[in-house]
């Protein structure tokens, strides 16, 4: 069964539909079978992934339209139920049902089986639909930009997930974003976080420009740049996330061909003569990890990160 997760704040702007895509593609890229929906009437994903659905979630919740016909297929093991502009009137409708906080959790229970991952992206502001998509999670992360207003929205989201489910309602994650570490507010802001949330608190995604000319492209960060910063910081995070839900990187699927090529064996070197790689800043031997076609060294004493182009992607 399918890990639902919440992606929310209370508050517009803070990277939660990049997360959304991000998080999503790069857990496809490790064998996970992922499902987005979008419950924001912008319909944001379906740009971010440049896919142009005739079906949307309005139709699912409205119309009573079998929710498996109105997913699409954005990537291998990446797919989507898309939202739209229609979306804004059935917020009223279903506000009239007797059900209204579940609408959403019954629309999508025939085909959560069929994947690892839900994520559900939602709207800035706590609608119907955002309250149907914190009741239908069995986890909430909350994207905070490291500045004041963003920090005091995700106290806001706290104190309402705490009303809506009781004392199962917490967030799991804070994924802090548009990180700057020049500048020294943010700095302290990240510190009060870590102090406050400990360590549900993940590292964070700097700011970088890449991630903002993706979605105009109709592209994932690995698919548009994958040696940039904000792809080895969803990288990151997407290891981080897998952790945490205990989900293991699934083999690719075999070769087509009966007889495949034995390969070609690296020159072996005696175990004790080869040195673990080590953090240039403070000594720590580094981690490692692949993802989207370039491998990750990184120190989790003083989080040093750099990153190798493995392969091109095309």
């Amino acid at each position: 069964m399918a890990r639902v997760v919440a992606v929310a704040n209370l508050k517009g702007g803070i990277g939660k539909t990049t997360t959304v895509v991000n998080v999503g593609a790069g857990l496809a890229l490790k064998g996970a079978r992922v499902l987005l929906v979008d419950t924001d009437a912008q319909g944001n994903l379906a740009m971010a992934l440049g896919v142009h659905p005739r079906r949307t979630l309005y139709d699912v919740l409205v119309d009573g339209a079998p929710v498996e016909r109105c997913i699409i297929e954005a990537r291998p093991g990446l797919d989507l139920l898309p939202a739209d502009a229609t979306l804004l009137g059935a917020q009223p409708i279903i506000a009239r049902r007797p059900d209204w906080s579940r609408v959403l959790a019954q629309a999508i229970q025939p085909v959560v089986g069929s994947y690892d991952f839900v994520l559900i992206d939602s709207a800035g502001s706590l609608t119907p639909l955002n309250v149907n998509a914190l009741v239908c999670a069995h986890d909430v992360i909350a994207p905070t930009t490291v500045e004041h207003f963003a920090v005091k929205s995700l106290e806001l989201l706290i104190a309402q997930l705490g009303r809506i489910k009781g004392s199962a309602g917490h967030v799991r994650m804070i994924i802090p974003t548009m990180y700057d570490p020049r500048v020294r507010q943010s700095g302290e802001l990240l510190a009060m976080l870590r102090a406050r949330y400990g360590d549900r608190v993940t590292p964070p995604v700097r700011v970088n420009v890449r991630l903002s000319e993706a979605p105009a492209l109709g592209k994932t960060i690995y698919e548009y740049d994958p040696q940039s910063r904000g792809a080895i910081d969803y990288a990151m995070l997407v290891e981080h996330i897998s952790r945490a839900f205990g989900f293991t990187a699934r083999p690719s699927q075999p070769s087509p061909d009966p007889m495949p090529p034995k390969p070609i064996a690296a020159p072996s070197r005696p175990a004790s003569t080869v040195a673990p790689e080590t953090c240039p800043h403070c000594g720590r031997a580094l981690q490692h990890t692949s993802l989207a076609g370039y491998r990750v060294s990184y120190c989790v004493q003083c989080r040093f990160k750099k990153q190798e182009l493995v392969r091109d992607r095309g």
